[in-house]
């Protein structure tokens, strides 16, 4: 057993010998943090377009996605420089003599790799301080956070570093080394995008406990990105990594790293040297030269690999012929290519891709049946529709409705189960045909007429919820939702803005409309007609702006808004009329509709806007359809850092008398000379 004096002394004598490593990172370290900062502030102070410490703090500090970069990438290059003599068998022969421990040896080049990047990247952070000190723009906050960084920097190395080393260890050369990291950082990510393909194209119906807004394969994706890409490798979780802790503090260069994430990138090169250490001891020297260094990982990683390379071609087979012929045949020859591919990388040599057909077979059988079992749905998901008799409750409601739903707290509410949760009625009889023609239109595959894009939940008597999302008919579900609107306390619920008080108008930022340009020239001349003159009287509520309003006028005059039912209407939507005496359903029509310009609202006249269009909304027959909306009311909420889409978006309908009003007079006092388009 080596003493600590020797262990010393090996490192620093294997730290001289990686002298040209040091150099080479210090060279590139010198270009990425010093370099870059020395220019634009020289840049800066002769033309004088920005303050010099703006410039430090966006060069320097946390949140620098180059330099991160190039740590991982050094991380890599150290691990395949420092630990090449494992695929030498000579080399290997020749320290396995030496009176020192497998395990001691690794960890002295280990150290030493380690210090090779921590004198280059150290050293380039203290020329960076220099530089802003030269410029006078340095302080000792900035210096506080460059040291912060470069902390978590070595960090990042670390787990780079150990990263690459685990498959160092795991193969016998430099090539096959080169894969197996890619294999590690792109693997997960890339089996994920395969599985949400699948559940893009063959499983529509899912609905996967995620964020709202997202459709198909990405509301999939967005769902678990967490936990399958941002931690998917420790490369891609450097490089996916935000400081979004509790702990986190706002710095002049960045966000400062909150606890767990310092504590995670700790803990992470302590379990991988730890992993290294064990294959090392177990890790034989016969295995230098080869593809891999433990020989019953072959079939697994073969068929690991070609299993999701052969469902890739299978779905882009679909996609382009929709042939199940050849769709059988594209995935049994791809997946028997990747197995022939990967035996030719193990043994070098053509005259052995067939020396375990076993691999091949095992391949094809499974990834056709996964194939098969997707895309003939035989697992009955798509399909699936519980029996009236079992259904305690379901709710529905539009896949893009545009605004957000909010918790107890005002918290916006991302998960799209539980907005269905919140939608949940017992008036199973109004959904239930909605779902049954959603059942339909995915056995037949095809769609004629107006479609909408629905999310629905069953809650049975068993106490087990589904989740699914169908394209139904535009006409039935109108139908549904006009009975289902009858309820006020359903209304409420579905449209979040109903139960919004002044507590909560007081948290409104801003609020833009958006209508036709021709629009807007017909409210400006109804307010010049209206509100001009020193006699002029303005309302301030909405109360008031209904009883100036006729009860026969359906909308404001001069906006030549046409009233008509749904049988009288001409069929500016594409749809069939509703001939079941249902309520009428108005639009307004104008003839340069696409030409669309937006105001901003102060914030009084946007709580008249809010209160008013309240009021039509609960007196209208609750439908938001495109075919009846003229424009759009998009509200943005105060921010908050742990949410930053803050944006509700409701539609302006024609008929929303009370709205209009308010927007003629705020259009007319000029309440806000912010118009763009």
């Amino acid at each position: 057993m080596t003493s600590r004096i020797s262990f010393f002394k090996l490192t620093v004598n294997e730290w001289k010998k990686l002298g040209w490593l040091t150099a080479v990172q210090a060279l590139v370290f010198a270009m990425v943090i010093p370099l870059r900062l020395l220019l634009p502030l020289a840049l800066e102070k002769k033309i004088k377009a920005r303050s010099l410490t703006d410039v430090l703090c966006e060069n320097v500090g946390f949140d620098k996605t180059l330099t991160t970069v190039t740590i991982v990438a050094f991380g890599i290059l150290c691990a395949l420089a420092v630990f090449s003599y494992l695929h030498s068998r000579k080399r290997l022969d020749f320290y396995y003599s030496l009176a020192i421990r497998r395990d001691t040896l690794f960890l002295v080049k280990f150290t030493a790799g380690a210090m090779t990047f921590a004198a280059a990247y150290l050293a380039n952070q203290l020329l960076a301080i220099l530089v802003g000190a030269i410029y006078g723009v340095m302080s000792a906050t900035v210096v506080q956070e460059i040291a912060a960084s470069s902390f978590l920097g070595i960090l990042f190395f670390l787990t780079s570093y150990s990263t690459a080393a685990v498959a160092v260890l795991l193969t016998g050369k430099t090539l096959t080394s080169v894969l197996a990291i890619g294999a590690i950082s792109m693997y997960l990510p890339l089996l994920w995008v395969v599985v949400c393909g699948l559940q893009e194209i063959f499983l529509p119906t899912l609905i996967p406990d995620g964020v709202t807004f997202m459709g198909g394969a990405y509301r999939l994706y967005m769902s678990s990105r967490t936990l399958m890409l941002e931690h998917s490798s420790p490369w891609i979780m450097i490089l996916a990594w935000n400081a979004d802790g509790a702990a986190v503090r706002q710095g002049l260069t960045g966000m400062w790293p909150d606890l767990g994430s310092i504590c995670l990138f700790l803990v992470l090169p302590v379990i991988l040297t730890s992993l290294c250490l064990v294959l090392c001891r177990v890790r034989k020297t016969e295995a230098a030269g080869k593809a891999l260094a433990f020989a019953w990982t072959e079939g697994l990683i073969k068929i690991m690999l070609a299993i999701p390379a052969a469902l890739f071609i299978g779905m882009a087979v679909y996609e382009e012929f929709d042939s199940v012929v050849w769709e059988i045949c594209f995935v049994a020859v791809f997946g028997a290519l990747a197995c022939v591919i990967m035996e030719f990388i193990y043994r070098w040599d053509i005259r052995q891709v067939l020396a375990h057909k076993w691999h091949i077979a095992v391949t094809v059988a499974v990834s056709l049946a996964i194939f098969l079992v997707f895309r003939f749905d035989l697992a009955g998901i798509n399909t699936y529709i519980p029996k009236k008799e079992e259904l305690a409750a379901m709710s529905v409601r539009r896949s893009y409705s545009g605004f957000c739903y909010y918790d107890d707290d005002g918290k916006r509410t991302k998960n799209e189960q539980d907005i269905l949760r919140l939608l949940e009625t017992d008036k199973i009889d109004l959904i239930y045909p909605l779902a049954e023609d959603g059942v339909r239109n995915v056995q037949r595959n095809e769609f004629d007429g107006y479609y909408v894009n629905l999310n629905m939940e069953y809650r049975l008597k068993s106490g087990r919820t589904v989740y699914r999302s169908y394209t139904v008919n535009s006409d039935l579900y109108k139908k549904a939702q006009r009975e289902l609107m009858k309820d006020k306390e359903y209304r409420k619920r579905y449209y979040p803005i109903l139960t919004w008080d002044d507590e909560r108008l007081k948290q409104i930022e801003d609020i833009w409309v958006l209508l036709p340009q021709e629009l807007w020239e017909k409210l400006g001349e109804q307010g010049d007609s209206t509100v001009t003159g020193k006699d002029a009287e303005k309302t301030d509520d909405a109360d008031e702006i209904a009883e100036s309003t006729s009860d026969d006028e359906k909308m404001v005059d001069g906006l030549t808004t046409e009233i008509k039912t749904a049988a009288d209407a001409p069929d500016i939507s594409g749809e069939s009329a509703e001939d079941d005496g249902m309520d009428e359903w108005e639009y307004a029509e104008y003839s340069d509709s696409g030409v669309m310009t937006g105001m901003t609202l102060t914030k009084e006249a946007g709580r008249r806007l809010i209160r008013a269009y309240q009021e039509d909304l609960a007196e209208s027959d609750g439908l938001l359809m495109e075919e009846a909306s003229v424009g759009s009311i998009s509200i943005e909420w105060k921010h908050d850092s742990n949410d930053p889409y803050t944006v509700d978006v409701y539609s302006l309908r024609g008929d929303f008398t009370r709205t209009m009003e308010v927007l003629r007079e705020a259009y007319a006092e000029n309440a806000m000379n912010d118009m763009r388009g």
